[in-house]
């Protein structure tokens, strides 16, 4: 089982949030890095950075960690211009970035922005379409143009696709990406019907919420089950587990036997989800009481 952490960027400055991650980049317990994607935070009033421009800034400090959003709302952004931006990120990282999305959910931040969101049955209509959009944008034939003499690039060559409400008409997508297919994608779909068909069908790794064991159990019941009906072999969606995770060490020690219990259902990336207000310290006492036992006992 691979391990990560998770800060929200929320009620934090910036000084704070970059001494935690510097501190990560000196722990060697941790495979991987993550912040949201959220305008407003997720449980009352305050600050908040924005997810993508904060994760720009952080990832140097973590060098030889996968990055990435859990998840990224698709209502907030085109998909033509998601997979630009993922594109950029994977150069940068060295194929490190891992493109992490959801339908979106947080309704008082859309209220005050002005932002979409439909109703869920909607959401996800849309979430699969802006997946086609991503993955033709993502394949090779992207990024070429006509050669020297041919025809004009607005009218030859590049993606097309008709994903309503997407359209690619010639659209380009280069540099293409870093990673052979374009960098992973994971969804964070918790449906046991819809959602668990898109990621039979279009991720490379699947992100429980939060919840009991016996839940995370029920969902990857379900999970197996959409992949014997899409033909996948269900080994290749890597499963990833986010667990909050306080301050105190009786929360620490909770977060520690949660993580063996859902390694023993099939976690293969467990991602523990830090208040940042602990500031490196917090990080600190996580490696050293859960990640480095959980290490020990389920890591490769």
């Amino acid at each position: 089982m691979r391990l990560g952490f998770k800060t929200a960027p929320q009620r934090i400055d910036w000084p704070t949030l970059d001494a935690i991650w510097g501190l990560a980049g000196e722990i060697d317990v941790f495979d991987s890095a993550w912040t949201f994607d959220h305008l407003y935070p997720v449980d009352g009033d305050g600050a908040c950075f924005e997810g993508w421009t904060t994760l720009a800034l952080l990832a140097h400090h973590v060098p030889d960690k996968q990055i990435g959003h859990l998840v990224l709302a698709n209502p907030y952004r085109h998909p033509g211009l998601v997979a630009k931006m993922a594109t950029a990120m994977d150069h940068a990282t060295h194929g490190r970035f891992v493109l992490g999305l959801g339908a979106g959910w947080h309704e008082p931040e859309t209220t005050a922005y002005g932002l979409p969101l439909e109703p869920v049955p909607v959401r996800l209509r849309e979430l699969e379409a802006s997946l086609r959009v991503i993955r033709a944008l993502f394949e090779p034939d992207a990024a070429a143009w006509p050669g020297p003499g041919g025809q004009p690039s607005n009218t030859t060559g590049g993606a097309m696709l008709d994903a309503p409400p997407y359209r690619l008409t010639h659209a380009r997508n280069d540099p293409p990406p870093l990673t052979r297919g374009g960098p992973p994608i994971w969804l964070g779909t918790q449906g046991e019907r819809v959602g668990m068909r898109l990621v039979a069908t279009y991720a490379d790794g699947w992100n429980f919420s939060g919840g009991t064991v016996e839940e995370f159990a029920h969902k990857l019941e379900a999970l197996d089950r959409a992949c014997e009906v899409a033909g996948r072999d269900r080994s290749r969606v890597e499963v990833s587990v986010q667990r909050q995770v306080g301050t105190n060490p009786e929360e620490r020690r909770a977060a520690l036997e949660y993580g063996r219990e859902v390694a023993r259902q099939g976690c293969d990336h467990l991602v523990y989800y830090l208040d940042p207000r602990g500031g490196p310290d917090g990080l600190r006492l996580l490696a050293d009481e859960v990640a480095r036992p959980l290490r020990d006992e389920f890591g490769d």
